[in-house]
C-alpha cells in the first residue's frame, strides 16, 4: 500500500513542517511506501524547487522506514530527468513518471519518451497511467516498456477494469521485476483478486489503516471480509471524489487533524455553500469506518 501524498500549503508554498507530520501518520498507519509530488498532491501547482523540497523533506522524515518514490512530472524530458537527479541526491528509492503533459504523443513516441527518461536516470522508474490528466497508456505500450531494465512497474489510475486486466495479462505475475498496481481505491480489492501487487492511492494517505486492513484480510485469505470492507469504503471514496479534485481528499485530511492550508484556486460561491455539508458527510463515513476496523 503506497500513499499518493497530499501536500499541505502555507503562503503559496508547501508546508514542510506539516508534511513531516503527515509522513509519520502514514507510516504509522501501515503503509509500505510513500509517493510525494503526486497528482492528488497538487504537483501541477509546484515549482521545480518546491517539488525538490517536498521530496527531500519526505525522504528525511521517512528516515529509511519505508521507500520514497518521487513524482517527476514535467512538460519536458529534461526537467523530468533533472527532478529524478534531485530525487536521487535526496535519497529517494525510485521515481514515478506520468505521460508528457500538455502535448499529445502517439504510442510510438510515448515509448521513446519513457525510454529516454528511464535510460537517463539513476533510480528505478514506475510508469503512471492517468488519462484524467494525460494521454492513456495502452496495455501493449506498457508491455513493451516493461522490458526496459530500469522500468519496474506501473500505477494505473485509469479506472478501466478491462484495460487493467489486459495490463496484467501482458505483464505476467511470474515476471517479478515488473509490478502492476491500481491507482483507484474503489478497485483495490478487485485488483488484488486479479493479481495486482498493490495500490497507490490518495485514500491510502487519508486512511492508511483502512487500505492496510483490506490488504491484510486479502493476504490472510479472508476474501469475504476484505470485500465487505472495500464495499463499506465506497461511499467515503465517492464523497472525496465528488468535489473538484483533489479538494475532497484535502477535506478528509483536515478531518484527520492536519492543516492543509489555503486552496491554490478559490472555490466558487456555490461550492463554498456545499463545503461544510460535504465535510460533515466525509466525517460521518470516516468515523463509521474507523470504528469498524479498530
Amino acid at each position: 500500500m503506497i500513499s499518493a501524498m497530499l501536500t499541505p500549503w502555507q503562503a503559496a508554498a508547501p508546508n514542510l513542517n506539516e508534511l513531516r507530520s503527515i509522513v509519520d501518520f502514514q507510516i504509522n498507519g501501515g503503509l509500505t511506501a510513500l509517493f510525494p509530488v503526486s497528482s492528488v498532491g497538487e504537483a501541477g501547482y509546484m515549482t521545480f524547487e518546491q517539488k525538490c523540497a517536498v521530496v527531500k523533506t519526505v525522504v528525511e522524515q521517512a528516515a529509511g522506514r519505508v521507500p520514497v518514490w518521487a513524482g517527476i512530472p514535467a512538460t519536458t524530458p529534461q526537467e523530468s530527468i533533472a527532478l529524478a537527479d534531485a530525487a536521487y541526491r535526496a535519497g529517494a528509492s525510485g521515481v514515478v513518471l506520468m505521460p508528457a503533459a500538455f502535448y499529445h504523443y502517439e504510442p510510438e513516441r510515448h515509448a521513446l519518451y519513457f525510454a529516454q527518461i528511464a535510460s537517463a536516470v539513476a533510480l528505478p522508474l514506475c510508469l503512471y497511467n492517468i488519462p484524467f490528466f494525460a494521454d492513456p497508456l495502452s496495455a501493449e505500450l506498457v508491455a513493451g516498456l516493461a522490458a526496459h531494465p530500469n522500468i519496474v512497474g506501473i500505477k494505473d489510475s485509469s479506472g478501466d477494469a478491462v484495460g487493467f486486466m489486459k495490463m496484467l495479462a501482458s505483464c505476467p505475475e511470474a515476471d517479478k521485476d515488473f509490478s502492476v498496481m491500481t491507482g483507484r481505491e474503489e478497485f483495490f480489492f478487485a485488483a488484488l483478486c486479479a493479481g495486482a501487487q498493490g495500490c497507490v492511492t490518495g485514500t491510502a494517505g487519508v486512511m492508511p489503516e483502512l487500505m492496510r486492513r483490506i490488504y491484510d484480510l486479502f493476504q490472510q485469505g479472508d476474501l469475504a471480509a476484505a470485500r465487505q470492507l472495500q464495499m463499506m469504503a465506497i461511499p467515503l471514496m465517492n464523497q472525496m471524489a465528488s468535489f473538484p479534485f483533489p479538494l475532497g481528499y484535502k477535506l478528509a485530511m483536515e478531518i484527520r487533524g492536519f492543516n492543509m492550508g489555503e486552496l491554490q484556486v478559490p472555490l466558487t460561491s456555490r461550492q463554498q455553500e456545499t463545503l461544510q455539508e460535504l465535510k460533515q458527510s466525509i466525517n460521518k463515513e470516516m468515523n463509521h469506518l474507523l470504528s469498524y476496523i479498530q
